[in-house]
């Protein structure tokens, strides 16, 4: 048996688009998985609530996802350092990467906890929530803001082993997780009646297990990532350096998620038809963008390990392979997507031809641009691991002034029309700066 420091694995040889892909393929497992819960869930809620359960969730799921971005970014950020001092073969920052981002991370989902709690009531209403599933949104959101800690946690210790060059094991955790989430959502809403909330509470629940799952394989398969005495007193300079990166990652999804929320705010004042026409479609999209984000997520750690070590070119290369990859795989899904996704919509909304029909040419317009959302992420991503800032929280800025021209102005006047055009034309506005500042920091060789 090897001894458990040689189980590291660097990604910094070897053909890039080879090895961004197979270090993807546990991302698109684990995605896959999450996106077929949120179907069965979407069913299970269907099936038990009917249509008013489902927009419940639909209208409230954007105010989770809201901070869950934040969490997702701030943790992104940290194990984007804990990878580049991994390439850099650096032991002793690695464990002190690690210590920064436990007591980061303990902070903020401790503080996002206590304080916005008390604010889900407000929150729903400022999204125009209809009264008549504002009681089921505010359980939803409030149990969901509860679990917060397991949320962040889970991402960060599996970003720790990612960092080492294993995807696979957090796959299997996740794997493990979703299937808890089936069937705790079949039995506390279908057999215990719990509603909503009982969906809430399931997710709550799985993500403390696969927190759990995380630590226990950091221990066993990774001792020489966990934290020493000394590394705990992490110097301000650490805990600094890891708030900045990860807070411009939290920033940016941040920002992209306010710009959704103001969209969701605008599908909620079409009524509540359209909201869980809108939720099932973008769930069915979810399945259909599972590639592009597992390949953007390997494509983060890939850079951060190549830039630690010294190996920019290989970035570059890696890029560029992987953005003639996504146009293909685009333009492939673009056609599945437009020939198939009807009777998988049906599912979800069963005797609701209008709700169908809705869904249904949303999917449709929407896969029309999936090949230039992979590129976008592609490029996103590498930014993202060679540790920029500014350029992803411009992407994110862009987007979000999209998605408010289209909640404000745009979507109100035009309804329908405007609706299905409101994700494809944001993605094209987040492109804008950061192709331009991708095209400066290679120009200027910034991070050669």
């Amino acid at each position: 048996m090897q001894p458990a420091a040689e189980r590291v694995e660097v990604l910094t040889s070897g053909s890039p688009v080879k090895r961004i892909s197979l270090f993807a393929l546990p991302f698109f497992a684990g995605d896959l998985f999450h996106v077929l819960y949120t179907m069965i869930d979407a069913y299970i809620i269907s099936r038990a609530l009917g249509l008013q359960g489902l927009a419940a969730v639909g209208a409230s799921q954007g105010l989770a996802w809201l901070i869950y971005s934040l969490c997702f970014g701030l943790s992104d950020g940290f194990t984007v350092i804990c990878a580049q001092r991994v390439g850099a073969h650096d032991s002793d920052g690695v464990r002190r990467s690690v210590a920064a981002s436990i007591i980061l991370g303990a902070l903020v989902s401790l503080c996002f906890t206590l304080i916005l709690i008390p604010l889900v009531p407000a929150l729903l209403g400022l999204m125009r929530t209809p009264l008549e599933i504002m009681a089921p949104s505010v359980i939803y959101v409030t149990i969901a803001y509860g679990g917060l800690s397991f949320v962040l946690f889970s991402n960060l210790l599996s970003g720790f082993i990612r960092a080492g060059g294993n995807s696979l094991s957090p796959m299997i955790f996740f794997i493990i997780a979703t299937v808890c989430k089936v069937a705790l959502s079949i039995l506390f809403v279908m057999v215990f009646s719990w509603g909503v909330g009982g969906a809430a509470l399931a997710t709550v629940l799985a993500d403390l297990l696969s927190s759990l799952l995380a630590l226990l394989c950091l221990i066993r398969r990774y001792p020489q990532f966990i934290p020493r005495k000394a590394d705990w007193r992490s110097s301000l300079q650490d805990l600094g350096v890891h708030f900045s990166l990860g807070l411009s990652m939290a920033m940016m999804r941040f920002i992209i998620e306010i710009g959704a929320i103001f969209v969701q705010a605008a599908i909620n004042g079409l009524g509540s038809l359209t909201i869980a026409a809108v939720s099932a479609a973008q769930r069915i999209r979810g399945l259909c963008i599972i590639p592009f984000f597992s390949l953007s997520r390997a494509m983060t750690t890939y850079t951060a390990q190549n830039y630690g070590a010294a190996r920019i070119d290989r970035v570059y290369k890696g890029l560029f392979q992987l953005s003639l990859l996504s146009l293909g795989l685009g333009f492939i899904i673009a056609g599945l997507n437009h020939f198939f996704v009807g009777p998988l919509v049906s599912v979800l909304l069963p005797g609701n031809p209008e709700a169908i029909g809705l869904a249904v040419q949303y999917l449709r317009i929407n896969g029309y641009f999936v090949s230039y959302l992979g590129i976008l992420l592609s490029f996103r991503s590498c930014l993202q691991g060679l540790g920029q800032k500014s350029a992803t929280v411009l992407c994110g800025i862009a987007e979000t002034l999209s998605c408010t021209l289209f909640a404000f102005v745009l979507i109100p006047r035009l309804g329908l029309n405007a609706l299905y055009l409101t994700s494809p034309f944001g993605w094209i506005a987040s492109s804008v700066p950061l192709f331009i500042a991708f095209g400066i920091i290679k120009k200027k060789n910034l991070f050669a």
